[in-house]
Formats: C-alpha cells, structure tokens, sequence
C-alpha cells in the first residue's frame, strides 16, 4: 500500500510541476488537493505500522518478562 501511495505521490508532484510550468489552472487546483490527501494516507500508515510495530515489541517483552520469572522460581 505505501508503495502505490509514493508512485501516485511522485506522479502527483510531476504533473503538479508540468502544470505551473504550463501555466494550467485546472491541473493546479486538483493535483494539490490530492498531493495533500496521499500525504495525509501516507501519514496515517506510517503511524499504524509504528503503533503494530510497539505493540509487537510490548508483547515480546511481556513473554521474556514471563520466562525470566519462571526461570527465577525454578533457579530458587
């Protein structure tokens, strides 16, 4: 999905610059509205993943907690 979003991102930002070089309002006007939307998509995945990704590591964490108190009463 990132990958999809940064294609149309870059083709977003090319016919953006072919429009203000053309001078082309029509192109202006809908290719920033949108440049603006996939940024946002982008935004938004990125923090999902880093949120999925914390949590991963949060219950990770949790499961050696466990071992090493399990070790400890076995050890005592």
């Amino acid at each position: 999905m990132i990958e999809g979003l940064i294609a149309v991102l870059i083709l977003g930002f090319l016919t953006l610059i072919f429009g203000i070089i053309g001078g082309f309002l029509q192109i202006i006007i809908p290719q920033a509205i949108l440049l603006a939307v996939i940024i946002y998509l982008l935004i938004r995945v990125r923090v999902k993943i880093a949120r999925a990704e914390k949590e991963k590591l949060r219950s990770r964490i949790d499961q050696l907690e466990g071992k090493i108190k399990t070790m400890a009463k076995a050890s005592t």
